[in-house]
């Protein structure tokens, strides 16, 4: 490794980035040389929420003066030695369906609106032994099922990169909040999608990681046997640093040694056939700006020793089948967990979520039954072609840019991010990363999917897809 790597930056060549510009990497690496302090970079924070969430609607709950008490004790922790690791003093947010002890849980939703649980969800506790300090709860999907309406109580997150945009499904205000500078990093779940989706829309990185990688315990549930926990962040070497925090592994070490690009050479890249368009109906799928960025991040990897590799249709699940396979799943599970409210308190839903269990009370359990099985057959499909033929599989991270609110709001059921669905159904991990902007000034996201427990190799091909193209997230709203 050499001497001067993101995990080990000099002060001098950060010396003129604003703290909320900082990555997680730099931010670590500086806190642990005692170049800067926990206090400084979390009053950094608040400073900037409390100038820019009234527009972006991000968090639900700030948590400032409690995150500025652990940044005090964090500091004193660091300077007196007790260093807990690379989080130690790291301001992050959570989601706001994941259970924080003393504060409120609201699920976006006005059924919970001033629900304080009594114990914390165990990846937010464990977070906070790791060194952690939570600048609060964010936005969501009421329930991560509903969509956006009028008659929320709280209103609906907005994209950093244009206010009028959405940005993303139910962990929006997750991937706002990270995109906008916010926090350094936020936890999201990811049911259908909802991890990736809004780090595609927003121009951010996150991982849907093999199941119960992270735990789930202590988040409230939409659709168990799918859901899934995790981060965004703003890069993929973010995330590692997390995924090693957390499992003690040293993946981060990985994407940032001199050879790290080397995971392009001779990497076999997997991508369907018939990608663009509808085999039923011939109509293109994809918007064409998203189209041409992903041919070209792919002549991009293929210049650095890569090799396409196109998945025949034979060997692939039919996409609508796939779609309809999970919205199945979601959907049936969804009710099971929300029919209570929905039947006996539909006056404290929005019209959203309201909309999408009256078509989800209308499923059985033979659809259920059968959309599991197809599950099953998929699963076991995916884990034998990328244990075969490709060592990845990859696809832009979302089909279209991110619609208006407006838009979004007139059709709270229309399907959405159906690129997401099928690693949702498998279980397999799956990454989504910026790949460009599009000329309306919002940015355009690569996935890539990899096999049953291989983050390790998925992030570090993240990382190096991001030097390969040369992203850097812009300082928004600035």
């Amino acid at each position: 490794m050499s001497l001067q790597t993101p995990l080990n930056p000099s002060a001098e060549t950060l010396a003129d980035t604003p703290l909320h510009a900082l990555s997680l990497a730099q931010a670590s690496a500086l806190i642990r040389q005692q170049t800067i302090t926990p206090v400084q970079l979390v009053q950094a924070y608040i400073d900037r929420i409390e100038r820019l969430d009234g527009q972006l609607n991000a968090f639900v709950t700030p948590m400032c003066d409690t995150a500025l008490h652990m940044a005090h004790q964090a500091t004193r922790e660091i300077a007196q030695g007790q260093y807990r690791g690379v989080l130690h003093g790291i301001p992050m947010a959570h989601k706001d369906v994941y259970l924080t002890q003393g504060v409120r849980t609201t699920a976006h939703s006005r059924h919970l609106h001033d629900w304080v649980p009594s114990v914390s969800a165990t990846l937010v506790t464990g977070l906070e032994r790791l060194g952690v300090i939570s600048l609060g709860k964010t936005a969501c999907h009421e329930f991560a099922f509903g969509s956006p309406s009028e008659d929320d109580l709280f209103p609906p997150a907005r994209n950093p990169w244009h206010l009028a945009h959405m940005p993303g499904s139910s962990s929006s205000g997750s991937g706002a909040a990270v995109a906008a500078g916010l926090c350094m990093a936020a936890t999201g779940t990811d049911t259908g999608g909802s991890i990736r989706h809004p780090a595609a829309a927003c121009g951010v990185v996150g991982l849907k990681p093999t199941r119960h990688a992270y735990p789930v315990s202590g988040v409230i549930a939409l659709a168990p046997s799918l859901d899934v926990t995790g981060f965004l962040t703003r890069t993929a070497l973010d995330q590692a640093l997390i995924w090693d925090a957390w499992h003690g592994s040293d993946v981060a070490t990985a994407c940032t040694a001199d050879v790290q690009r080397s995971v392009l050479r001779g990497l076999r890249i997997g991508v369907p056939a018939g990608l663009w368009h509808n085999a039923e109906n011939g109509q293109a799928t994809h918007d064409p700006q998203i189209q041409a960025c992903f041919d070209q991040t792919l002549q991009t990897l293929q210049a650095e020793g890569a090799q396409v590799v196109t998945v025949k249709t034979v060997d692939w699940p039919p996409q609508p089948a796939v779609v309809q396979v999970a919205n199945t799943l979601i959907a049936y599970e969804a009710f099971q967990q929300l029919q209570h409210v929905w039947r006996d308190h539909p006056d404290q839903l929005g019209q959203g979520l309201r909309q999408k269990l009256a078509g989800a009370a209308q499923l059985s359990l033979n659809n259920y039954h059968a959309a599991r099985v197809l599950a099953d057959v998929w699963q076991q499909q995916v884990s034998a072609l990328l244990a075969d033929q490709v060592d990845v599989l990859m696809w832009p991270g979302r089909e279209a840019l991110p619609e208006t609110l407006q838009a979004l709001m007139a059709n709270p059921t229309g399907q959405r991010s159906a690129c997401n669905r099928l690693f949702s159904l498998t279980g397999h991990p799956a990454l989504t990363c910026p790949m460009g902007v599009s000329t309306q000034g919002l940015p355009m996201a690569l996935q890539i999917g990899a096999a049953l427990h291989g983050e390790r190799h998925l992030l570090q091909l993240a990382h190096a897809v991001s030097s390969a193209i040369g992203w850097r997230l812009p300082v928004l709203l600035d």
